[in-house]
């Protein structure tokens, strides 16, 4: 009897063994697949984007679904956190950006739909009022990096201080062909621009940059005009396998809608432009 019941529960277990990791295995299929997710783990790029997903975040989990955010300012380790899995998704690049990642470090990263919104480029001044006080030899504060430089030499051909070589997917100042008033274009970190403001005559940076230096973001003697600015709109990005998701489309669809909207309105006025409004 004895022996009857010792094996009677062996094959009990075997069995509930193979269930549990038939069970496990079809769950790990799913999330394969990025299906069925329900836990979403987003990274914001900033305090700002923070907001805006908060703002979201109750209509979002409505849908069934439970979104953990947090903050990873620098966009490389974000998107690395996604190709390692501990991230669904992040809300901190542009297209442009992200080609540039995928070609650098072999990533697989792609946008769930259109940019959430693009942030205008500003020249900003604390010495001239205008774009046309700009005068022979003045110095311009613009990014270093290779995309946010590009679309700054951008901005300042459609302003016509510059003409620039055609043809260039990025552009170094190698491409100017014509400097009209000789401007000295020092290349610095995008974000030290304001703080720097003062040994400059003009600085070409974000609105962003300006209001956590103290700076009100819509003081800008210009903004880049909506041609350049829709290309580096900032988008949600995900691993390939998940861009047909359920919880990808849910997240873009409330991201999209009018409470986020409200969120760039209060941050940037008129210095950004929500997708709403395309």
């Amino acid at each position: 009897m004895k022996k009857k019941l010792i094996a009677l529960l062996c094959v009990t277990a075997v069995v509930m063994g193979m269930t549990a990791c038939g069970s496990d295995s079809k769950e790990n299929k799913k999330e394969a697949k990025g299906e069925e997710k329900k836990t979403i783990r987003l990274a914001a790029g900033d305090p700002m984007k923070e907001e805006l997903i908060n703002a979201i975040k109750g209509d979002f989990e409505k849908k069934g679904y439970k979104l953990e955010v947090s903050v990873i300012e620098d966009p490389i380790a974000s998107n690395n956190a996604i190709e390692e899995g501990s991230l669904e998704a992040n809300f901190i690049q542009h297209n442009a950006y992200m080609t540039s990642y995928n070609e650098e470090h072999k990533g697989d990263l792609v946008a769930v739909g259109d940019a959430i919104y693009y942030p205008c480029m500003g020249v900003y001044s604390n010495k001239v009022k205008d774009m046309k006080d700009l005068t022979e030899g003045m110095e311009i504060g613009i990014p270093r990096d290779p995309t946010n430089r590009s679309r700054a030499l951008r901005f300042l051909e459609a302003e016509g201080l510059l003409k620039l070589k055609e043809g260039v997917e990025e552009y170094s100042q190698l491409e100017i062909e014509e400097n009209k008033l000789n401007l000295k274009l020092t290349e610095v970190d995008s974000e030290s621009i304001p703080t720097i403001l003062d040994d400059l005559d003009a600085g070409v940076c974000y609105p962003i940059a300006m209001k956590e230096a103290g700076f009100d973001p819509e003081s800008a003697l210009a903004f880049d005009p909506p041609e350049i600015g829709k290309e580096y709109g900032i988008l949600i990005a995900v691993s390939e396998k998940n861009k047909d998701a359920q919880w990808a489309k849910d997240l873009q669809e409330a991201m999209s809608e009018e409470k986020a909207n409200e969120i760039i309105m209060e941050y940037f006025g008129e210095s950004a432009v929500h997708v709403s409004e395309y």
